[in-house]
């Protein structure tokens, strides 16, 4: 079964918000696969690696980059909202809910992501939160 890089994101998603979830991406990841997270900020939009990006690599860096997002950031659900697929990158959009634990309510942030494809493999993710989140 053949699956495309927009239902290779979806399960990206999945995986960030449900830790049941994680194991089916690794089969489209390569085993060098760079995740760079960041918040997005009007200041470093352009660069390429902000000086508030937090990096993970291979497998062990997704699993490593969800559990941050879910223990760290108190992220409970997300939702992705679009995806663009052109050549070898897939821009997607999404929203994450998290928990405020000082407020004990959740507050709902968006996710923008590039993902760099060879093939049917991710060998490069970066994921902006447009958040005001200092890492």
């Amino acid at each position: 079964m053949e699956i495309d890089p927009p239902e290779i994101v979806e399960l990206f998603y999945s995986a960030l918000v449900g830790p049941n979830d994680v194991e089916q991406l690794f089969q489209f990841l390569s085993p060098k696969v760079e995740w760079i997270l960041s918040a997005a900020d009007p200041q470093t939009s352009g660069e390429e690696y902000p000086p508030n990006a937090i990096k993970f690599s291979g497998e062990e860096g997704f699993r490593e980059l969800a559990l941050y997002l879910r223990d760290s950031l108190n992220v409970v659900s997300g939702d992705l909202t679009g995806c663009i697929p052109h050549h070898h990158l897939v821009f997607a959009f999404g929203r994450v809910r998290l928990r405020i634990p000082e407020a004990s309510q959740l507050a709902e942030i968006n996710l923008a992501t590039k993902f760099t494809f060879q093939g049917s493999k991710i060998i490069k993710g970066q994921i902006r939160i447009s958040w005001p989140l200092v890492f």
